[in-house]
């Protein structure tokens, strides 16, 4: 049973928000959730629910029915929910998952924040923009998907897939090359140590969990020594905050984010979607979940 002793002022009128995933017990989006909800006057509570795979029809049919506002959702759910839906984005569409529901009466409307809170997160810390760049992406999986979505949708002028299948890889660019006029190509991961690569891309994005806790010492094969001021390195990793990849990146002079920004900016956008409200203090929240996961 979720506890929700500390959370005051819930009454008959309090309004029901939520994540969908399993499993959730890990998750920050409760706390940071809660604290929007707080900040904005809401009156509201964000409670985590652990929903089996083929519960998960049930429990939007539920939720809907019992008003529930809205809802992330997270591994294993984003592609499960979209036959329960009653229409997505366009970026949701693209990247075939959904991290995102909104009530409508006629039920919920899915969307996809991932790749918009990235690039939120970029332009806020970093004055970054995709329109127009030559990004160098490593992975391919359902994080580059809606990452390069995201990013072909705003305009940038290349995208590279690195990948350990190159097929993979060549499959997403051909996904993107049909959504925008941005170019895009596949490589292998071998590819990436080659140095001259990095003279063409400015931005290095690695998808992958290469370098996630407890695989510190693992990292993205990136040609380091070609690095410089010139770049900047993103990992959607946020757990370590500095993976081995950003730590040694920035030892070359070049700029550097981790994926808490992606996380957070990812949340508020979501909250953005449900109440019509943007929260306030997101640096503050940002360095409290940082000091929670550093403990």
């Amino acid at each position: 049973m979720p506890d929700v002793k500390n959370k005051s002022g819930i009454d008959a009128k309090t309004a029901l928000f939520g994540l969908l995933g399993n499993p959730v017990g890990h998750s920050m989006s409760p706390f940071m959730q809660n604290q929007f909800l707080e900040q904005c006057g809401v009156n509201g509570v964000y409670l985590a629910f652990a929903v089996e795979k083929d519960a998960i029809g049930d429990a939007i049919r539920g939720m809907h029915a019992m008003g529930v506002q809205g809802a992330n959702v997270t591994i294993p759910h984003k592609e499960a929910v979209i036959p329960h839906l009653c229409g997505m984005s366009k970026a949701a569409q693209a990247c075939g998952a959904v991290n995102t529901l909104v009530y409508t009466p006629e039920g919920y409307y899915g969307d996809n924040t991932d790749g918009s809170g990235l690039l939120a997160a970029l332009a806020a810390k970093n004055g970054w923009k995709a329109a127009g760049q030559k990004i160098l992406m490593i992975g391919a999986g359902g994080a580059a998907k809606g990452v390069a979505v995201a990013m072909a949708l705003e305009g940038a002028a290349e995208i590279c897939i690195a990948n350990r299948t190159v097929e993979k890889a060549q499959q997403l660019a051909e996904q993107i090359a049909a959504l925008s006029d941005t170019r895009t190509a596949a490589i292998s991961m071998e590819s990436l140590q080659n140095p001259d690569l990095y003279k063409e891309y400015s931005t290095i994005v690695n998808t992958t969990s290469l370098g996630m806790s407890p695989n510190v010492d693992d990292m993205a094969p990136v040609c380091i020594e070609a690095l410089n001021e010139q770049h900047l390195v993103v990992d959607l990793i946020y757990n370590p905050m500095e993976t081995k990849l950003l730590r040694l990146a920035k030892a070359q002079g070049a700029k550097t984010a981790s994926g808490l920004g992606m996380f957070v900016y990812q949340g508020v956008l979501a909250f953005e979607k449900w109440t019509g409200k943007t929260p306030e203090h997101i640096d503050d929240i940002e360095s409290q979940l940082i000091e929670r996961l550093t403990k």
